[in-house]
């Protein structure tokens, strides 16, 4: 096989790869979201019997379920490998999305939500080690900013979609809709999905590189290091604790997605479907941010990254001060632009760094990080959906708003001086 048939044939099975990934992910946001799309139901309905403070907690097991999760399937991928955790973890999380069609109470409703979480947490992690595998180092940007567009697809889909559904089917019926889509997709993409390279008689990505390189690739300073002793070293790290602390934050900002539809019922008036619908354009604006953000990151230097990242975080606290304001009666066009434009200048931010960090930094501990620094997000949402609800039941949405405020703009610093430390760090 000629040089030419090599690079076309690695490229191919790069696409192959990616859409198979993105397909997985997009399914992993559907499982996830689908509560989501039917909240104003389950709360109407009296066999329920459930109010915004028990939709909150009940909310806030999701993060209990993706922090013990990911901390097992972080150090899983590591061990079994990209393919096979993320396959194990897709279909075990639709199983779990069925669950929830066939209970009532308060416990097992939050059982079928941090399980579900728990399942769902192998999918980044997996992802981490099959980019690092299959993807170029300069490319990494532009890869994992594509296949962030899924989380926003599938959220998308469960708003739209399954919102539509919701108009014709029982609250309980969507669960079972759901799940059987992401059946289908994992069964497919397990016909497709390699783990490196090497499974399709290509060499692996950093003998490519090398084969371009009149120097030698160097070894990761952390590869002879255990997981223990990985994780050493990630502590001594400022980077570490920054990025840590914005993605915590980063994700209390996206997680207003499962209270929106609610906010726009009590205080728009909107009904249930139209509720589910207008709370889709922050996931909308989401993904048409990262078409573009990907390629934009890769080209732009260090430094370009702390004016990028950080000017769009700024316009997210114009954002959140426009919410905060919206009269009653507002139209959902409205809304609907602003929220827009919120999940552009937000999603960015969330994706990217910490997930182009975690390959570099953590070499082939790159499973491991990815899934402790979304333990920090998790833990970030934990805290604000566990308590959210109950503000906006009792001190209403004004109280709500004014506290996602304070949220945006620590994670607007936090996010920054990690970028400035980046730049500071590839200087040396």
């Amino acid at each position: 096989m000629t040089e030419r048939d090599l690079i076309l044939k690695r490229r191919r099975w790069q696409l192959i790869i990616l859409v198979a990934l993105y397909a997985g992910y997009g399914s992993f946001m559907l499982c996830r979201n689908t509560l989501n799309a039917v909240s104003v139901a389950m709360i109407d309905d009296p066999l329920i019997a459930m109010d915004k403070a028990a939709y909150g907690q009940i909310i806030s097991y999701n993060s209990l379920g993706a922090m013990a999760g990911k901390i097992v399937t972080g150090v899983g991928a590591d061990i079994i490998g990209g393919r096979l955790m993320f396959l194990l973890a897709l279909g075990l999380t639709a199983v779990t999305t069925a669950g929830f069609g066939l209970v009532s109470s308060f416990g097992l409703l939050a059982a079928c939500n941090f399980f579900g979480q728990f399942f769902k947490a192998g999918g980044w992690p997996a992802m981490a080690k099959l980019i690092g595998n299959w993807y170029e180092p300069g490319k990494h940007g532009t890869v994992w900013s594509l296949l962030s567009t899924s989380s926003r697809a599938g959220t998308i889909a469960a708003g739209l979609v399954l919102g539509y559904f919701l108009k014709y089917f029982h609250w309980r019926t969507i669960f079972f809709i759901a799940a059987g889509l992401t059946l289908v997709v994992v069964t497919v993409i397990a016909f497709v999905l390699r783990e490196r390279p090497e499974d399709v008689d290509l060499p692996p990505t950093s003998a490519a590189d090398a084969a371009c390189s009149s120097e030698p690739l160097p070894q990761h300073r952390f590869d002879h290091l255990g997981t223990l002793q990985a994780l050493g070293a990630f502590c001594k790290s400022a980077r570490f604790w920054l990025i840590g602390l914005g993605l915590a934050f980063l994700t209390m900002m996206m997680d207003i997605i499962y209270l929106l539809p609610v906010y726009f019922g009590e205080s728009l008036g909107l009904p249930a479907g139209e509720a589910a619908m207008a709370g889709s354009a922050f996931p909308a604006g989401s993904f048409l941010a990262l078409l573009a953000a990907g390629p934009i990151y890769d080209a732009l230097s260090k430094r370009g990254h702390v004016f990028f990242l950080g000017g769009t975080l700024v316009v997210a606290v114009g954002c959140v001060v426009g919410i905060q304001n919206l009269p009653a009666g507002t139209g959902h066009w409205t809304v609907m632009s602003l929220l827009f434009l919120f999940g552009v200048v937000v999603s960015p931010a969330y994706y990217i760094p910490m997930s182009v960090f975690s390959i570099s930094f953590g070499g082939k501990h790159s499973g491991f990080l990815v899934a402790l620094l979304d333990v920090f997000g998790y833990a970030g949402a934990f805290l604000f959906n566990f308590y959210s609800g109950t503000i906006a039941q009792e001190y209403g949405w004004g109280v709500f708003f004014s506290v996602l405020l304070g949220i945006t703009v620590v994670a607007a610093i936090s996010t920054t001086a990690f970028l400035v430390l980046e730049d500071r760090a590839s200087r040396r």
